[in-house]
């Protein structure tokens, strides 16, 4: 009502409308649904909320469940989540100023590779970023956010530059990943003014007269998509390596040879050892005796353990994993063979579906190669 009564006024007293976008915010609402009210004594205090939380942990909370046009269904975990998060980014602060500098040593290769690699994500995130506010997305935009500090920065990015224990960090790599994190900061300043301005000053040396409320924003430049599916892959040869470890007991400390079943080189293959702790890859289109395979869209891989390879269990393993896969691949074939699917699917989705058929079938052509040799 008032809206449309501002609107007439503009046209009609200065020949103009007021605005062009309208932001409409929803009802707070508890856990139960109920609108909060000072009657239901259901609403909680502010104050006791920012002691317990913080002031950006409650922010933070309050922006997690305000999604454009919708009612807000408050809980108090949610400032918990905030108040993680803030503590996430300070002990990322901590880790990098305790780093020490060495200016004498060189850049090594998986620094130079895992920075080459963030600034691609960076910017390809800020575009993001970029259209869910011009979206007025606000809560997209802070998830977002929130997993480009969480996930990418402090999960991956930090894992793959830190030195060694009690080793230093060469200048560069130190002199980069603060500027990766000065601009994280004016990322993330509109969620978290006060922690992200205590960080900002800390970074570097500044004056008291400046603020990061003046700095620019990060401005999305261009970007290597190919470079960041590639990490995608990496990424999950890195979290089966892991898995392997774990379920065979095989200490962290002890290092592992790959074989990657391709001619293609991998970009990431410094991230890969560094973060696995292998002692070399190498390439192969032959079958490998006495190891362990697992597969990671389409592409073989192979952990040699010599004589230990307990041929029962791989067998089970893979026959496992081979039910699974065909399985997923019905599912797909139902979709592709469904007529009114493929009439009305966006040819991205359809696309999506037809590569999932063909990784399906090259895995079932693989697992079935390994079991033959296994059972031969």
């Amino acid at each position: 009502f008032w809206v449309a009564r501002m609107i007439m006024a503009g046209e009609e007293y200065r020949k103009n409308i007021p605005f062009h976008h309208v932001y409409l915010t929803g009802i707070v609402r508890d856990k139960l649904g109920r609108k909060m009210s000072k009657s239901l004594g259901n609403s909680p205090d502010p104050i006791m909320l920012i002691e317990k939380y913080g002031a950006d942990g409650v922010r933070v909370g309050m922006l997690l469940t305000s999604p454009a046009g919708n009612d807000l269904p408050f809980d108090e975990s949610l400032c918990e989540q905030g108040r993680n998060f803030s503590n996430k980014v300070w002990n990322a602060l901590r880790l990098i100023t305790g780093w020490k500098v060495d200016t004498t040593i060189l850049q090594p290769n998986t620094a130079k590779v895992a920075i080459d690699w963030f600034d691609n994500k960076l910017n390809e995130t800020i575009a993001v970023i970029n259209d869910h506010f011009d979206k007025y997305r606000i809560s997209d935009a802070l998830m977002t956010t929130y997993k480009l500090v969480w996930d990418d920065f402090c999960s991956w990015f930090l894992e793959m530059v830190k030195p060694a224990y009690q080793q230093p960090i060469d200048a560069k790599t130190f002199a980069d990943t603060l500027s990766i994190f000065d601009r994280l900061m004016r990322i993330v300043h509109p969620f978290m003014p006060f922690l992200t301005e205590e960080i900002w000053h800390r970074i570097t040396e500044r004056s008291e007269n400046e603020s990061i409320m003046n700095s620019k924003m990060p401005k999305a430049l261009a970007f290597d998509q190919k470079m960041l599916q590639e990490f995608e892959e990496t990424q999950e040869v890195i979290i089966k390596i892991r898995e392997i470890r774990t379920q065979r007991n095989i200490p962290n400390k002890q290092p592992l040879q790959l074989i990657i079943g391709s001619e293609k080189k991998w970009h990431f293959d410094s991230i890969i050892a560094k973060l696995t702790n292998l002692d070399s890859i190498d390439y192969s289109s032959e079958k490998i005796e006495n190891a362990i395979g697992f597969i990671i869209r389409s592409t073989e891989f192979f952990i040699p353990t010599g004589d230990n390879i307990n041929k029962e269990d791989e067998i089970a393993r893979l026959e496992k994993e081979l039910t699974y896969t065909q399985g997923f691949l019905d599912s797909v074939m139902k979709k592709l063979s469904n007529e009114r699917f493929v009439a009305n699917a966006p040819e991205k989705v359809l696309e999506m579906e037809r590569k999932k058929q063909a990784d399906a079938v090259s895995k079932i052509a693989i697992i079935e190669e390994q079991l033959k040799g296994l059972l031969s």
